[in-house]
This record gives structure tokens, C-alpha cells and sequence, in this order.
């Protein structure tokens, strides 16, 4: 879920001492609707090349590329802190959260060294969402022997410090939080996951407290949702082996269709509107992120050419043509934020 910040003269007061704690970020776009749009920022990582980029995707017809080279080489999930100017990266090499104060002190093309990482690692990382101080990572089972994984920390200005463990019989990949209810794509199916009271539970073991089926996705990888707009939007690879099938599904007054489903219910075709076909360039679409403003959905598309960031306006599904496209090598996550 992208972050919405408000301008630097009125953070002054925030920012006047440095701190990666996340429970000093912007704020969230749930909590205020801008009607004047300023600077808008793509973060994008990578699963190949270890580059962080930073779009200026302000000005969609001259947009520009900051790229920095991250400590690590297999990176699955970001998130920015605006107020503090920090970015959050869950590594799959490194097998930890690493965090970059100060991103934007750096040259561009310089190497980035994290200030803090994890006390505990995670293995095998591929989603990150925050939630006031505390970060959530979806972990994919790493081996036959191995579990599917929610790791909880716990960010303070000295340290990324794990508060609890929770293992799911759901392989997740995409996640986001709602207060304290977390939402979570099923990775090889069309289901969503849906975990109530999500800080609350003790570590060991969690069950979801609600799976949606959602008609005509196959295998779903990203998720975000708008609650401005009350808008649910899904990545769907698909064929994982099949580069040009990839598809994203749009439901919107989801709070509305959800409150009135049955435990275990589907959301009927009816409901859902999908943007696909060879025009798309999506194959395996892996990760989203929504601005409200300009209405556009920026999607990581990690197979055609190699790795894509596209963006799609969304007024409409259907097989459109992407209004942005931009190559990055490996995408494999991407962050919205827009000041």
C-alpha cells in the first residue's frame, strides 16, 4: 500500500531527528485524500541484478531513474519511509530486513551499505508490509523439511528486532495490512488468505480466519488494496511457465462484496475486472501498487523482456496497452510514494 506524505515545511518537526523507526512514516493514504498531486516516486528491486531504482514517475512523459546498488543480490519486498528517508528492503540473499538511512544523501549509481538488519534472519523473503512499528515478511517454505512463515518485528531507531514467528499451511507470497487484519495472495491458486487479530495471535502455528476465492485467477502472487477507493487489486501469473498470460484483476467496493460473503465465499466474475491479452505485456506479473490520484496501477512484471515496470491507467480493463514502461532487470517488488 503506498505511502502519502505531506510537504516538508509542515515535517519539519518530524524530521528534525533521523530515525528509521517506522512508527514516524508518512502518512498512510487510508488517512487523507490529496486533491493536488506533487512529487510521485517508483521504488523498484530486483531478484537478479541487486539495483534499487527510484522513478520520478511524476511527469509520466519525462520520467527519470535514480538506481542504487543494494547489499543485496535477491531482494522481495520494499517499503520507503518518507519522513525519515529510509527504505526497507526483505532479502532473500541475505536472508534478512535491511534498511538504507538516508537514501536520498546517496549519488546516484553508489553502493548502499544497511545501517540496521534484522536481529533475526528470515529465510527466503517475499513480501514486506509495516504497519506503525512493526513490519510483517511472508516467508516461502525454502525445502521439503521447511514451513511457510510470517516473521513479525519490531522497528525502533537502533534496531529490527523479531517478535514472533507464525507458521501457515498457506504458501503466501503478496501481503497487506488493513489495521490489524492481514491479507495474503495464495500462492498456485485464486484464493486469499485472510488473517484477523493478526498481532494478537501467540507465535506457532496460524490458521486463516477467512479464505476468498476469487473466480477466474489461477495463481495470484501481488496484492494491495485502495481503501480510499475501496478498490482490491491482484497479480495473477497465471502459467507461471507461460510468459504472456499473465493477467491483474480489479475488484472494487470490495469492503462492500466482502461484508456480504459467506465464510469460504467466491467473488463471482461478475465482480471482477480483468486487465489482460498480448497488448498487456504482462506474463508474471509479481507485485502492485495503486496511485489514487492520477489512477494509475503500477505493476512489477517480472518476465516480459526480462523484467518490466509497467503502469496501466484504470479506467478501464480489458487488453490495454501499458501508459508507462520502463525495463528493469529481475523486477521483483515494487513501493509507491507520492508527496
Amino acid at each position: 500500500m503506498k505511502t502519502i506524505t505531506l510537504p516538508a515545511i509542515m515535517l519539519f518537526a518530524a524530521t528534525s531527528l533521523i530515525s528509521c523507526s517506522t512508527d514516524s512514516e508518512g502518512i498512510d493514504d487510508t488517512s487523507v485524500v490529496n486533491s493536488i498531486q506533487g512529487k510521485t516516486t517508483l521504488f523498484t528491486g530486483s531478484n537478479t541484478s541487486g539495483k534499487i531504482n527510484v522513478f520520478d514517475v511524476t511527469d509520466r512523459q519525462n520520467i527519470t531513474n535514480r538506481s542504487f546498488q543494494s547489499a543485496s543480490t535477491d531482494g522481495n519486498g520494499l517499503h520507503y519511509d518518507p519522513v525519515n528517508d529510509c527504505l526497507f528492503e526483505a532479502s532473500r540473499s541475505e536472508r534478512n530486513v535491511l534498511v538504507f538511512e538516508q537514501l536520498n544523501s546517496n549519488e546516484s549509481g553508489s553502493a548502499l551499505a544497511p545501517t540496521l538488519q534484522s536481529d533475526v534472519r528470515v529465510d527466503n523473503p517475499r513480501d514486506i508490509a509495516v504497519s506503525g512499528n512493526r513490519i510483517v515478511v511472508s516467508s516461502d517454505a525454502a525445502g521439503p523439511r521447511d514451513s511457510n512463515k510470517f516473521y513479525v518485528y519490531e522497528s525502533t531507531p537502533n534496531a529490527i528486532r523479531l517478535l514472533k514467528i507464525y507458521e501457515t499451511g498457506n504458501q503466501h507470497w503478496g501481503i497487506f495490512l488493513l489495521g490489524d487484519t492481514l491479507y495474503a495472495a495464495v500462492d498456485n491458486s485464486g484464493r486469499i488468505a485472510v488473517y484477523n487479530d493478526f498481532f494478537n495471535n501467540e507465535s506457532g502455528e496460524l490458521t486463516a480466519d477467512n479464505q476468498i476465492f476469487i473466480e477466474g485467477a489461477q495463481s495470484l502472487r501481488g496484492i494491495t488494496y485502495d481503501e480510499v477507493e475501496d478498490q482490491l487489486f491482484l497479480a495473477d501469473v497465471r502459467n507461471p511457465l507461460n510468459d504472456s498470460d499473465g493477467a491483474i484483476h480489479t475488484i472494487k467496493n470490495f469492503s462492500v462484496i466482502y461484508s456480504g460473503l459467506e465464510t469460504f465465499g467466491t467473488i463471482t466474475s461478475d465482480d471482477v475486472i480483468t486487465v489482460t491479452g498480448s497488448s498487456t505485456m504482462l506474463g508474471n506479473p509479481v507485485d502492485l501498487q495503486y496511485d489514487n490520484i492520477s489512477k494509475v496501477l503500477y505493476t512489477a512484471e517480472r518476465a516480459t523482456n526480462g523484467g518490466m515496470a509497467l503502469g496501466f491507467d484504470m479506467n478501464n480493463g480489458g487488453n490495454q496497452t501499458p501508459s508507462i514502461q520502463q525495463p528493469v532487470s529481475g523486477i521483483s517488488s515494487i513501493y509507491l510514494n507520492v508527496e
